[in-house]
């Protein structure tokens, strides 16, 4: 038997009393330590507890004691072995989980990189253009810009994709034959205008799409035919039951990873369209993500290579490719992020042949073979261009070259722009003769993006350039004059990428912002500063209309403008001499307009309080109120100068005496005078 068993078994035995050794303890070599006492085997002998802990308190009050030091030295050995700082002695335990702590962890590593020199520099630089005003009547408007700035923060710097709880998520909807096939028909008439850029399935794929889903393959295809069916809605009634149906339908197909890993054309086509006018992932980012995406499965397709295709598939792949390339850049330069698709490798890739892009071009039913419209054709080739012309102008930003290389970029882009807007206003000209009013609208509509864009171009150019600041402020002067003119939805094919026409114009926007904060002074050129700010307002009510499944992100981005612009009101405000109306009307004649950013403000006088005054309902949602409810008189007390204030007291008798008629003639000419009498009148309760 081991030695360990013989210990356990005298253990268990009692001592005999015997001397000098007990006979259980003669087997072994040591001293005998067995107690001479009889004690019962159930009751421990007091002798062998020290008198000191005799008592439960003092034997408490010892075992902390112990756990204490015991947990001071693992908290000492988890410093030496884990370098873990330790933890204090006695430290009180957390009142808050460390929940909140993971959270706010989470919530800081979300936050992308945007690089140094890029469209949505104004996140970094408009924090201390509001700081700057410090006034105490201006507190809550601050806090509300701070705000607003935050929420472009988090739209520009993040990527989130908000994923609604649906019913029955685990089964795509299949609808009825009679709906499938009218869906299929209306799916037929939109993917024209995707033409020559996206391919349509075939027939047999199509009919698998609707009425079969679940055994759909290419899970692209279900993504591109749902998504032309929700951008046509996005432009009618979006209150049906149909769109949550295809909505579903979409998440369900962009679950299937394949679409993100297998370079398969019609996956490209698919993160295409998402990217560029996927209105449920208009986010930048999100756009950004997706778009890297398709450009990684066309490089690996090679669309841009000869290949063994027919002549009209390369064709159709070049178009596709190219349309790739134009948005790569337009991404590149809004997040100072490298191409996916760099100028420098693909610039002599052939441009498809104008026998192509002629398909390029808005369908409204009319059919004339004799009418072939060469717009559409000449605006991409223009577009291809620019995208070539902003890969150089990431080289300059990203390696901070010098003012010389920037101005030979600036001379290549005004010549681009000279020759672009002379060849397309001359294609308009001479299609407007037969062309119809959708049609001249929508050219119209191409010309004025395409200035917009190289203004957009111009700004970020010459950012940090004090010998062209005046042409900086000038061209976002030019930009958001523009707006009005841009307002369109996804039926309109020359407007661009839906998530520029709602970030893009927050660029001349704080270029503006800027300029009114550092001015102290009033002159006619800041009051046109703030009918500025004030149509941005307007632009984003105007989409908010058209862009039916974003109406929620259009109010919200309105609000964002509508607080700048209050906040600077309220600037130049507090900084203006109280000029009488006869100065302001005077002061703001005789300006005119320009290409170069001067303005023409004969016209302005007389609408610039009249936006303001609170019978104009229809500008109601240019109103510097950040809710955007209904006019409220005190809110315009604040634009009247002090003197007109301290003067409407002494007039309270003289205006009692007057008929209602007499102050408020309908034919009035005079909007300052004009308003001051409303606001007398609503002060004393009689209007």
């Amino acid at each position: 038997m081991e030695a360990s068993s013989h210990r356990r078994y005298l253990l268990d035995m009692r001592c005999s009393r015997e001397l000098p050794k007990c006979s259980s303890c003669k087997p072994w070599p040591g001293s005998c330590h067995y107690s001479r006492e009889m004690a019962s085997s159930s009751q421990p002998s007091p002798s062998r507890v020290p008198k000191e802990h005799t008592t439960i308190e003092t034997r408490l009050r010892h075992l902390e004691l112990t756990v204490q030091r015991l947990t001071n030295s693992v908290d000492h050995a988890l410093q030496t072995i884990l370098s873990v700082p330790p933890r204090p002695i006695n430290a009180q335990k957390p009142a808050e989980p460390s929940h909140s702590v993971a959270v706010a962890a989470n919530d800081s590593n979300s936050d992308l990189y945007i690089g140094p020199s890029h469209s949505f520099t104004f996140l970094q630089e408009t924090p201390a253009n509001i700081d700057a005003i410090r006034r105490p009547s201006c507190h809550e408007t601050r806090q509300s810009a701070r705000s607003e700035l935050q929420y472009l923060s988090n739209s520009l710097g993040s990527a989130q994709v908000a994923q609604g709880t649906m019913e029955d998520t685990m089964s795509f909807y299949v609808p009825s034959r009679p709906v499938g096939y009218r869906l299929i028909s209306k799916f037929l008439v939109i993917a024209e205008v995707g033409e020559p850029f996206f391919s349509a399935p075939t027939d047999d794929m199509i009919r698998q799409v609707v009425f079969e889903p679940h055994k759909v393959r290419e899970k692209a295809w279900i993504v591109y035919f749902n998504y032309l069916l929700l951008s046509d809605i996005s432009t009618g009634d979006d209150s049906s039951s149909e769109t949550a149906k295809l909505r579903r339908n979409v998440q369900l197909a962009l679950n299937d990873s394949r679409i993100f890993l297998e370079p398969r054309e019609a996956n490209v086509q698919a993160l295409t369209i998402l990217a560029a006018h996927g209105e449920d992932y208009a986010a930048p980012n999100l756009s950004w993500m997706l778009l890297g995406h398709a450009c990684r499965q066309a490089e690996a397709l090679g669309l841009h290579a000869l290949g063994h295709r027919s002549a009209e598939s390369r064709q159709k792949q070049l178009c596709l490719f190219w349309l790739l390339f134009v948005m790569d850049k337009s991404c590149s330069l809004a997040f100072g992020r490298p191409a996916f698709l760099p100028t420098a490798v693909y610039q002599n890739v052939p441009l498809p042949d104008d026998d192509i892009l002629i398909s390029f071009h808005l369908r409204d039913g009319e059919e004339n073979a004799q009418k072939v419209s060469k717009f559409g054709a000449q605006l991409f080739k223009r577009s291809t261009e620019l995208s070539k012309l902003i890969g150089l102008v990431l080289d300059v930003l990203a390696t901070d070259a010098s003012s010389p290389a920037k101005g030979d970029i600036r001379g290549k882009l005004d010549d681009w722009y000279e020759d672009t807007n002379q060849v397309l206003t001359d294609t308009m000209n001479a299609e407007c003769v037969l062309a119809n009013a959708s049609h001249r609208k929508e050219m119209a509509l191409g010309i004025n993006s395409m200035k917009f864009h190289y203004l957009h171009v111009l700004i970020i150019l010459l950012k940090g350039d004090e010998s062209n600041s005046s042409l900086r402020l000038s061209s976002a002067r030019d930009a958001v004059s523009l707006l009005s003119s841009m307002v369109s939805n996804w039926s309109s094919i020359y407007n661009g990428v839906v998530w520029q026409l709602l970030y893009y114009p927050f660029t001349p926007f704080f270029v503006i912002f800027e300029n009114i904060v550092h001015h102290t002074c009033w002159t006619p050129t800041v009051e046109q500063d703030l009918q500025l700010l004030s149509t941005t307002v307007t632009y984003y009510a105007e989409m908010r209309s058209q862009m039916r499944l974003l109406a929620t992100v259009c109010t919200r981005l309105q609000r964002v403008a509508a607080v700048f612009l209050q906040l600077a009101q309220t600037y130049v405000r507090q900084h203006t001499s109280d000029p009488t109306a006869d100065n302001m009307v005077t002061s703001t004649e005789n300006c005119s307009t320009s290409p170069s950013g001067d303005y023409n403000m004969s016209a302005y006088s007389d609408r610039a309080m009249n936006d303001f005054a609170p019978d104009s309902a229809k500008d109601s949602e240019t109103q510097p109120n950040v809710d955007m409810g209904e006019p409220d008189v005190a809110s315009y007390l604040e634009w009247l100068p002090a003197t007109w204030l301290s003067h409407g007291l002494s007039l309270m008798l003289v205006v009692r005496t007057w008929p209602v008629a007499t102050l408020v003639p309908a034919t009035e000419t005079l909007p300052v005078i004009r308003l001051g009498r409303l606001l007398i009148l609503a002060s004393l309760g009689l209007y």
